[in-house]
């Protein structure tokens, strides 16, 4: 399932020019340089521009794979973070072979 981010900027149209929602929407897009975005503009009802910035998500065949062996090494990695330097897991007994009574 594909979700992608939204920003909103509610502006009203009585302050605001249509010039400024341009500046905003520009300075907007240079805090975000290296996204992809899509911005929508429109008017409701109430004289308020409402300006919609949706930013695209990176979904490719090379970044799944590398979200996939993340995952097995990530699960692979908690197995074995109990293991020592020894072989043992943590509470397991050490097998001397021999007996001393006390």
């Amino acid at each position: 399932m594909e979700t992608n981010k939204n920003l909103e900027y509610y502006l009203d149209s009585r302050i605001y020019s249509g010039e400024d929602v341009q500046k905003s929407i520009v300075e907007t897009k240079k805090e975000f340089p290296n996204k992809k975005i899509k911005v929508t503009i429109g008017l409701n009802e109430y004289g308020m521009y409402i300006i919609t910035f949706q930013f695209q998500n990176k979904n490719n065949f090379f970044a799944k794979i590398i979200i996939r062996i993340w995952r097995k090494f990530k699960k692979t990695r908690m197995l074995n973070k109990g293991e020592n330097t020894t072989g043992r897991r943590y509470g397991q007994y050490k097998e001397t072979k021999t007996y001393k009574p006390y």
